[in-house]
């Protein structure tokens, strides 16, 4: 099982609709957040592949700026 942390910069006001995030499977959990990004995505996937058309997904939500993928070694 492959493990990660998204940290994702949304558009300005679109805060609400971050919840969609969540919904996308292979998204465990998800949360707003305080600092340099928005959200925080934790994902768990059978491999590597998963998490980066996961990564794909999330980035390709109108609502989102940027991604930067954390992967637990």
């Amino acid at each position: 099982m492959v493990k990660a942390l998204m940290l994702i910069l949304l558009e300005a006001k679109t805060f609400e609709e971050a919840n969609k995030i969540v919904k996308i499977p292979g998204v465990r959990d998800g949360f707003l957040v305080f600092g340099h990004y928005d959200y925080a995505a934790f994902v768990e996937v059978p491999s590597l592949e998963k998490v980066s058309q996961i990564a794909e997904k999330v980035q390709k939500l109108r609502f989102v700026r940027y991604v930067e993928t954390l992967i637990e070694r």
